[in-house]
C-alpha cells in the first residue's frame, strides 16, 4: 500500500524495483470523478456528470487496448490483468454514456422534478475564457513537443510513437502523455463552448477538467521538488522554467473554474402565452370579447363580411319618375 501511494505522487518510477507499475496519478484523478459522479446521483445534474465520467474513462482507458496487446507488452508481469480491466473499463464506460444520456428528458411538469442547473452567466463566461486558455496554452506546448521529438536526434517517429503508446510509459494502466495532452485539449474546448452557451453539461464537465489539471500540474512540481529542481531557475534551462510555471498557473486556473461552476444559476422556464378566452368568446367579468378572426363566419356568409351597398338609383335629392297608374 505505501509503495503504491509513493507511485501516485511520483516518489517511485518504473525501472525502481517496481517495473512496470500497475497505476498512476491518472488513476487517482478518476477515482476522485467517480466519487464526484456518485456524490451528484441524487442531483439533478446527475446525468451530466455520468457522462463526464463516461467520457474520461473511455478516452483514457481506449489506448491500453491496442497497447496492451503490442508485441513489446508481451510478457509483462500482471499484463493480462491490465488488458482486461481496460477492455472491461471501456466497456463499462460505453454503457454509462448511453444509459446517462438515455435518461436526460426534459422537464415539461413539476411532476418531472427540478431541471438541471446550467452556471451562472458570469462565472459560466469567465469560466468558459480560462479553460480556451488552458487550450491554447496545452497547444502551444504540443507544438513544441512536435517540433523536439521530431528533430534529426530523436527520430521522426518518436513524436507519433509516444502519441499512440508504441513507446511503453512503464505503468500498464497509463494512457500515453500525448494522448492525455490531446483529450484535455478537446474537453477543453469542448467545457468552454458549452459553458459559453450556459447547458448544465458545462458544470461537471469543467469542474472535472479543473481538478484533472490542477491534479496533473501539482504532480508534476512533486516531481521537481522529489528532484531538488523545484523554482531553481538559475540552475535551469528555459524549457524547465516554462513548464514550472506552467504547472502553477494549472493549478490556479484549475481551482479557479472549479470554484466558477461550481456556482449554480437559475434555470429559465419556456415562456407560457398569456392566458385569453378564444375568439369570439367572453374572457373574465368586465372583459371584452376577443375578436374574431376571419374565419368565424356563419356557414355560407363571406369571412370579410357582406358586399358594400349599391350606389342609389337616382341621384340624390333628386324627386323619382312619376309613374304610369294603374290600367293606363
Amino acid at each position: 500500500m505505501k509503495d503504491t501511494f509513493l507511485t501516485w505522487i511520483g516518489r517511485i518510477f518504473s525501472g525502481q524495483q517496481h517495473a512496470p507499475l500497475g497505476t498512476s496519478i491518472t488513476d487517482v484523478i478518476l477515482v476522485v470523478i467517480y466519487l464526484g459522479a456518485l456524490l451528484a446521483a441524487a442531483q439533478p445534474i446527475a446525468s451530466g456528470a455520468f457522462v463526464t465520467a463516461g467520457v474520461l474513462t473511455l478516452l483514457y482507458r481506449l489506448p491500453l487496448l491496442w497497447i496492451l496487446t503490442e508485441d513489446e507488452t508481451r510478457g509483462l508481469h500482471l499484463r493480462d490483468r491490465a488488458l482486461y480491466t481496460a477492455i472491461g473499463a471501456v466497456l463499462a464506460a460505453v454503457a454509462l454514456i448511453v444509459v446517462a444520456a438515455a435518461g436526460r428528458r426534459p422537464v415539461v411538469s413539476p411532476a418531472d422534478g427540478e431541471p438541471p442547473a446550467p452556471p451562472r452567466t458570469g462565472p459560466a463566461i469567465f469560466g468558459g475564457l480560462l479553460l480556451m486558455f488552458l487550450a491554447l496554452a496545452s497547444v502551444a506546448w504540443e507544438a513544441y513537443y512536435i517540433q523536439h521529438f521530431t528533430s534529426d536526434r530523436m527520430g521522426p517517429f518518436s513524436y507519433w510513437r509516444q502519441f499512440t503508446g508504441k513507446q511503453p510509459s512503464g505503468v500498464l494502466l497509463a494512457p500515453p502523455g500525448f494522448w492525455v495532452d490531446w483529450v484535455v485539449i478537446v474537453l477543453c474546448v469542448v467545457a468552454a463552448v458549452q459553458a459559453f452557451a450556459r447547458k448544465p453539461v458545462a458544470r461537471p464537465l469543467g469542474m472535472a477538467l479543473g481538478w484533472l489539471l490542477a491534479a496533473y500540474a501539482v504532480f508534476t512540481l512533486d516531481i521537481y521538488a522529489k528532484q531538488k529542481m523545484l523554482f531553481e531557475f538559475g540552475d535551469l534551462d528555459t524549457t524547465d522554467i516554462l513548464q514550472q510555471l506552467t504547472s502553477v498557473v494549472e493549478v490556479v486556473v484549475g481551482i479557479l473554474i472549479i470554484l466558477l461552476l461550481a456556482l449554480r444559476g437559475t434555470h429559465r422556464p419556456p415562456v407560457v402565452p398569456a392566458w385569453g378566452a378564444p375568439g369570439g368568446q367572453y374572457g373574465a367579468w368586465g372583459a371584452p370579447p376577443a375578436p374574431a378572426p376571419y374565419n368565424d363566419a356563419p356557414y355560407g356568409q363571406s369571412p370579410f363580411g357582406g358586399p358594400p351597398p349599391l350606389p342609389p338609383e337616382y341621384p340624390p335629392n333628386t324627386p323619382p319618375r312619376p309613374q304610369t297608374p294603374p290600367g293606363w
